[in-house]
């Protein structure tokens, strides 16, 4: 079950889902301005690059100075 093996990688920061509708310039048949529904997916910025500076697969590639 693909679902299954997906939740059992390892996770990083938090993710959050919001559902939010967007409306365009473009108009129907009928002047009606269309949109559309979509799902924005988003994390905590602090929580991710705690997540990035913790991982032990980024340890060579991590500057912490100006290069």
């Amino acid at each position: 079950n693909v679902p299954q093996k997906v939740n059992e990688l390892p996770h990083g920061a938090a993710l959050s889902c919001k559902k939010i509708s967007i409306w365009g310039n473009q108009t129907d048949e009928k002047g009606k301005p269309l949109h559309e529904d979509v799902k924005l997916w988003m994390c905590d910025p602090v929580e991710c690059i705690k997540d990035l500076i913790g991982n032990p697969l980024f340890k060579d590639h991590m500057v912490y100075a100006p290069a």
